[in-house]
């Protein structure tokens, strides 16, 4: 497995040789991107929370970087249920992905929860929102709710879901999610096989919205699960 290069709508888009639709980085003019391995990243000099996102914190929750080969970023929920941690880009105006034109864009993020069956997670872009997992109205996500292992595919516009079972979750298992959208159809991964795909002409398809990078972590009982969330990428061209 190694990396190759191609040009794509007027941009050098670095690709793994295996898994084709995995990008690790991009580079020109119309690339928009956030690259994160965790190793070293902005945080409070306090409370080693990211600075990077617009952060909801639920309870006493953290979201803190862990001692792990390679780095990564440890969310822990506090102890009540729908405790946790809630993150999205950039400033309060942090919207800059859009779907609106035939804008080739990947996503993708390795993590592990320690409690599958008592957390709540949702990982992928989203409109600005403080609840995400409660009621988003627009997105393309990743999402799993507590009382269940399954982890879903959705994408969702004006609060029409579609979803899709793509994997069962195991206890402090690293899952690789993705998705790749071609400019006219979105294609969805778990640990780099194919699980699925919806066009953009469905009407599922959140075209007309402006949406950041989401994170969220919650648990889903009166305890105190992790997710360890080892790198993130979400890399768009826009032109």
């Amino acid at each position: 497995m190694g990396v190759t290069q191609e040009a794509i709508h007027n941009a050098l888009v670095f690709r793994d040789s295996v898994y084709s639709h995995r990008w690790y980085d991009a580079i020109g003019g119309p690339v928009t991107k956030y690259v994160q391995d965790f190793q070293g990243y902005p945080v409070d000099n306090t409370t080693f929370a990211p600075t990077e996102f617009v952060r909801t914190i639920v309870g006493a929750s953290t979201s803190v970087p862990t001692d792990i080969a390679g780095g990564a970023m440890l969310l822990t929920t506090a102890g009540a249920e729908d405790d946790g941690v809630k993150l999205q880009l950039g400033s309060t105006a942090g919207e800059s992905i859009t779907f609106a034109g035939q804008y080739p864009c990947y996503f993708g993020c390795s993590f592990a929860i320690s409690d599958v069956d008592q957390s709540d997670v949702l990982v992928g872009v989203c409109v600005t929102d403080t609840a995400c997992l409660d009621a988003v109205t627009d997105g393309i996500y990743f999402r799993s709710i507590d009382e269940s292992a399954l982890l879903y595919f959705v994408t969702e516009h004006g609060s029409v879901e579609g979803v899709t079972a793509v994997a069962t979750l195991q206890d402090a298992a690293y899952i690789t999610v993705e998705w790749y959208f071609d400019g006219t159809t979105v294609y969805h991964y778990v640990n780099g096989v194919a699980t699925g795909s919806v066009a953009a002409t469905d009407a599922t398809f959140p075209h007309d919205q402006l949406m950041r990078l989401t994170i969220e972590f919650l648990t889903g009982a009166a305890a105190t699960p992790t997710c360890t969330i080892r790198w993130v990428r979400l890399i768009q061209i826009q032109e």
